[in-house]
């Protein structure tokens, strides 16, 4: 599942404007080539992104932060992200 497709339902009547939808995209994809992750459509890669989504619901748009914090919680917890 592409994460545009996410990014539409899971932010769904957020203020969200092209630049912070570009930057958590970017954060999305640093994300999956720091875990080696190359199929886009795996069930590690939707995890990723709904942690990416998470992450940046919180407020963080800066891509590289927005995957040093993705890669952290796997660190931290290989299952996560709490829903």
């Amino acid at each position: 599942m592409p994460i545009r497709f996410l990014l539409e339902l899971e932010l769904r009547g957020a203020v969200c404007g092209p630049e912070d939808i570009k930057a958590i995209i970017a954060g999305y994809e640093a994300a999956l080539k720091r875990l080696k992750v190359d199929d886009r459509k795996s069930a590690i890669a939707f995890l990723v992104a709904k942690t990416t989504i998470q992450v940046a619901k919180e407020g963080e748009r800066d891509p590289e932060r927005l995957s040093e914090r993705v890669i952290r919680l796997y660190r931290t917890n290989p299952l996560a992200p709490d829903d």
